[in-house]
């Protein structure tokens, strides 16, 4: 039977998203489905499940639960990632929604919604992938197929990731992991080829298999895209793929790094007749690290630094594209935003007269042992009210005018009574589009980043540093700081002189550049780092937790519902971290 796809869904797909990529479609004819080979010989139907991909992104309520706390598409993912971390306190939990994360206690039901999430975009991503044939496809069709790849391959990546369970030091936890033997193993493949028979026994996929399947996509986008222009940066083009190359081969540099068991696991797999994917063809960490560079370097061609003036504007400041941005989702309709309050601006953007941070004081702060961190020669402590300068009429008048280059610029919305009501430490990094405080709908048509070309300086300085000496990457990270991100050249990286003090110092500096953009976390689970939240005078009491050192933050590990283990038998769950640590085990 051919395979059948909605012509509803794809005119959903098209109506529902704006981003100018669609024509019409009066070549097909008016019935209830098209067949695969109808779709494959009509653009405009393949450029309208690409808008579906990209309108996925931002979709509301994938759950179907009508009350979508939580669930509220990507950013909603960055979000959640930023909250299992130790600098993003919340000034008050009432109207939060994230109160059983933040405290540990309850970590099942949110995973729910992201496994959901994540493998619904990635059904949508494969409604593309399962109509275009490459090797009778156009270029246009090809560059689609590209397309697709290489957000499946976020896909996968991001959630691989996310649900691997690693080390968390607590004997209860780790001891199941064993038993379970679930240790190194990521989750499920699904593609355009698995039938619902198959996925009913689709066990999760072992780290080596994921890499290389994740890789195999990555390298025929790479093959698709080689020639592609695009006309938005909500579609990746062949420097988003390098930028996901370089994010890859750093994860398994760091594991193999770490682990020579894995490295050996992963050689042994190489000619395993059982998987079909490219092989990875390395056999030192030192090459994955290589091939990490390689791919970050290449990436950045033709992007630069976000500048002082555009990181503080308060019009565009990271809601609206720059040369930095290298990938990027975004709202431009009332249509696409279904409910006011469950969004990244309302939870985000402490700068609104709506919203859940602006009005009901669930506004999103630095830590403030991070925030310590940085000197009045980094400019971007601005991002953060200062806490000597809180509520003061001092405190305003310093971010009512600030000195950028030969300009004096504002760094807040706010006139002098609403800035005094702002909290120490509460973030102006985020800002609703078009400085737009009053109008929760227009102020909410803004675009996030996906990918920054400063996320691949941060992939060169590490790797530097494991192939051409620590003192290498110090000097690249001190440049890269005292050129764009302070005014008096005294960044010195902290003296750093082994790796350990090298990596700390970076990660440092990179939990400032990236905070509030969902990249760290997977940087902390990488590593190994420890969550410090006790080191912070402004998380609430119930949050105030830190994880064992030289371990994974249980939370960190992703629970697998019980719906996929029912319905996929084959699916081994991962142990339910949930109260495995509280203020009171501290």
């Amino acid at each position: 039977m051919k395979h059948l796809i909605s012509i509803r869904n794809i005119l959903l797909a098209i109506i529902a998203t704006s981003f100018g990529l669609v024509s019409c479609m009066d070549s097909i004819a008016p019935t209830d489905v098209l067949t695969s080979d109808q779709v494959k010989q009509i653009p405009s139907s393949q450029e309208g499940l690409i808008n579906g991909i990209i309108s996925y992104m931002i979709t509301f309520d994938s759950w179907g639960s009508g009350n979508p706390l939580n669930d509220w598409g990507y950013p909603c993912q960055m979000y959640y990632r930023e909250v299992l971390g130790d600098d993003f306190p919340v000034y008050s939990s009432n109207y939060s929604y994230w109160t059983a994360v933040e405290s540990g206690v309850g970590m099942r039901t949110k995973a729910y919604y992201t496994y959901r999430f994540y493998y619904d975009f990635i059904a949508t991503c494969n409604n593309m992938t399962s109509v275009v044939d490459p090797a009778n496809a156009s270029t246009t069709s090809k560059n689609y197929l590209g397309i697709a790849l290489a957000y499946r391959a976020m896909a996968y990546l991001d959630i691989a990731r996310l649900f691997e369970f690693k080390k968390t030091g607590i004997a209860s936890l780790d001891d199941k992991a064993t038993k379970d033997g679930i240790w190194g193993l990521t989750v499920p493949i699904v593609t355009e080829k698995t039938t619902k028979e198959m996925q009913r026994h689709n066990p999760r996929a072992p780290f080596y298999k994921m890499y290389r399947f994740i890789l195999t996509d990555l390298n025929h986008a790479e093959d698709y895209l080689a020639d592609y222009a695009r006309a938005d940066k909500t579609l990746p083009n062949l420097s988003v793929v390098y930028g996901l190359k370089a994010r890859l081969w750093l994860e398994m540099a760091s594991r193999f790094d770490q682990s020579s068991s894995d490295l050996n696991a992963a050689i042994a797999a190489e000619d395993s007749a059982s998987i079909e994917y490219d092989k990875l063809g390395i056999t030192t960490a030192r090459e994955c690290y290589e091939k990490a560079r390689t791919y970050a370097r290449k990436a950045i061609n033709g992007y630069s630094p976000i500048t002082e003036a555009q990181w503080h504007n308060t019009q565009d400041g990271f809601n609206k594209e720059n040369q930095a941005w290298m990938w990027k989702l975004g709202y431009t309709t009332r249509e696409q935003i279904s409910y006011l309050y469950f969004t990244f601006t309302s939870c985000m953007t402490s700068e609104t007269n709506w919203g859940l941070a602006g009005t009901y004081g669930a506004t999103r702060m630095i830590g403030s042992a991070l925030y310590n961190k940085m000197p009045e020669g980094d400019w971007r402590h601005y991002s953060w009210i200062d806490p000597n300068a809180a509520g003061t009429h001092e405190g305003y008048e310093k971010y009512d005018s600030l000195t950028i280059g030969n300009k004096k610029e504002k760094l807040t919305l706010f006139d002098e009574e609403a800035w005094k009501q702002l909290p120490a430490y509460a973030n102006i990094k985020f800002r609703p589009a078009k400085g737009n405080i009053s109008d929760p709908y227009e102020g909410q048509f803004i675009s996030l980043p996906l990918m920054r070309m400063e996320e691949m300086k941060f992939i060169d300085f590490e790797a530097t540093a494991h192939l051409d000496g620590v003192a290498a990457g110090v000097t690249a990270l001190k440049d890269f700081i005292n050129t764009y991100r302070y005014t008096d050249n005294s960044y010195d990286a902290a003296n750093a002189s082994t790796m350990e003090e090298f990596m700390k110092e970076l990660m440092v500096q990179k939990r400032i550049e990236f905070w509030g953009e969902g990249i760290n976390y997977f940087d902390y689970k990488r590593l190994g780092l420890q969550i410090r939240r006790k080191d912070n005078t402004n998380y609430e009491a119930f949050a105030r937790i830190n994880s064992k050192e030289g371990y994974v933050c249980p939370w960190m590990n992703f629970f697998i519902l019980e719906y996929e283990t029912h319905n996929n038998v084959a699916c081994k769950p991962n142990p339910d971290t949930s109260g495995s640590l509280t203020v009171t085990n501290q």
